[in-house]
């Protein structure tokens, strides 16, 4: 990965967070749900996978957008939870997703633990927003 870290779209920061994990993102396009998500990693052996939804804004995510994701979430049959990312998110966004189990990464986050020379083994403990132990595996 390049030094300039911050210099990437939040895109490519979040897919090399996954190849550094040792996730699949799933190339099955239909359970993408006609681009609903950015994309959907695959969730271990289960058929249902993790939501991926990229807001690569320079305003905060607010509240709308979580409650997108998790009406989103309980309409696709599969996607089990969510992740966001996004370069920052408001209060009470973050307050809100706690309350509903959806996963916070920003990019300051994606560029701390890809940067890291000993990632942990469960880097959301450390960077999540709301510190959901999302299993990957």
């Amino acid at each position: 990965m390049p030094s300039n870290l911050e210099l990437l779209p939040l895109k490519d920061l979040t897919t090399e967070y996954c190849r550094l994990r040792g996730l699949t993102i799933d190339q099955n396009t239909s359970r993408a749900s006609n681009r609903r998500w950015d994309f959907v990693i695959q969730n271990g052996g289960d058929k249902e996978g993790i939501g991926i939804t990229i807001k690569d804004w320079k305003r905060a995510v607010g509240v709308d957008i979580i409650i997108r994701a998790e009406q989103l979430m309980k309409a696709s049959r599969y996607v089990s939870k969510v992740l966001l990312v996004s370069n920052h998110f408001s209060d009470p966004a973050r307050s809100l997703a706690e309350k509903i189990g959806i996963f916070l990464l920003t990019k300051n986050d994606l560029i701390e633990i890809i940067s890291s020379p000993d990632t942990p083994q469960e880097p959301w403990k450390d960077h999540s927003d709301n510190h959901e132990n999302i299993v990957f595996q």
